[in-house]
């Protein structure tokens, strides 16, 4: 995890109960208490990070190894997202989830707060023909959530036959491949 902490950011109540229904969907098992936070979550109320933080928490403490699970998590939010929310009217095709996300429209239309608080999640590099991009992202979400994200958001329009995204020695660049 990078960036600031809290210090005024706010996420979309869309985000966060896109994350747990996901974890739902995955019968990600957090216990009683995740069903308890999950059931006062409203999806068109703002929250502050120190709340996303605690349904991550929830998360996080019931596996050992929560990488894989993380992003699973973030493809399963984005095939929500896309399959049974406004995604097919937004994207026409996987790359171009890509210029979504890295827009106004995608990360910076569901958080609240200055730049130093929320970060960026920018194309450092596109190239359409070869298949591959980076993104920079210094916002303060786990990588292996936003890996799933850049996953799930590429492959649910269909059209990509691979679709991956790795981190290299820097945790903030996702290097995507897509054919």
């Amino acid at each position: 995890m990078s960036g600031s902490e809290s210090s005024g950011m706010l996420v979309h109540g869309s985000l966060m109960v896109g994350y747990a229904q996901a974890c739902k969907n995955l019968n990600i098992v957090a216990g009683r208490a995740a069903h308890a936070f999950i059931d006062k979550l409203e999806i068109n109320s703002w929250y502050p990070l120190e709340q996303w933080r605690e349904l991550e928490h929830l998360v996080l403490h019931s596996y050992a190894r929560v990488e894989p699970i993380l992003v699973r998590v973030g493809v399963e939010m984005m095939l929500g997202w896309y399959h049974f929310g406004p995604g097919r009217t937004q994207i026409k095709n996987g790359a171009a989830f890509l210029h979504f996300q890295t827009g106004s429209q995608g990360f910076t239309s569901v958080v609240q707060g200055g730049l130093d608080v929320i970060g960026t999640f920018d194309m450092d590099f596109y190239d359409r023909r070869r298949g591959r991009a980076v993104i920079h992202s210094t916002t303060p979400f786990n990588r292996w959530m936003e890996r799933g994200v850049l996953i799930g958001g590429m492959s649910a329009p269909g059209d990509l036959d691979y679709v991956d995204v790795m981190m290299g020695d820097d945790p903030d660049l996702l290097h995507c491949e897509f054919h």
